[in-house]
């Protein structure tokens, strides 16, 4: 093969490729993707892939550090085999292309949560978090405020 058709092949090629990918997300689908991510993560009862989502300077409203939240997520995932979470009231706030607060209501149980009809035969707890999110190579947490939530808050 000479030198101008392999350049034209790998043009091509490069160009196909290019076209096949997923395309560019928007900063609210990027963030979308992120809280998926993050459910999957809590899911599979793993606290470092957790941790790899928490800015390294995080701190919260209970001034817990990255650190420490990972040793209770540690704790929470020993003391629960089974953790399911079920999101609702999704709400983001881009600041700019960097910087996102996000909104959201989670019900944990134990069992797998179908939708909101069963939650509360589950004795699922519910929470209202409010996340702030940085973008450095990716989204990541840098501050939470969490606090309970009722059922009625999942309609």
């Amino acid at each position: 093969m000479n030198r101008k058709t392999f350049r034209f092949v790998f043009v091509c090629l490069a160009f196909f490729l290019m076209s096949c990918s997923d395309k560019n997300l928007s900063p609210e689908d990027e963030i979308k993707q992120y809280i998926e991510t993050g459910v999957e993560a809590a899911e599979n009862r793993s606290s470092s892939d957790v941790a790899d989502m928490i800015q390294d300077n995080y701190r919260d409203h209970k001034n817990l550090d990255k650190p420490q939240i990972k040793k209770m997520l540690r704790a929470y995932f020993f003391m629960h085999k089974n953790i399911y979470l079920f999101t609702k009231n999704l709400e983001i706030d881009l600041h700019s292309d960097k910087e996102a607060s996000v909104s959201l209501h989670v019900a944990m149980a134990g069992s797998v949560i179908a939708d909101v009809s069963v939650l509360s035969s589950l004795r699922a707890r519910v929470y209202k978090f409010e996340l702030e999110l940085v973008k450095q190579d990716k989204w990541l947490l840098q501050s939470a405020k969490w606090h309970p939530a009722g059922l009625s808050d999942m309609q």
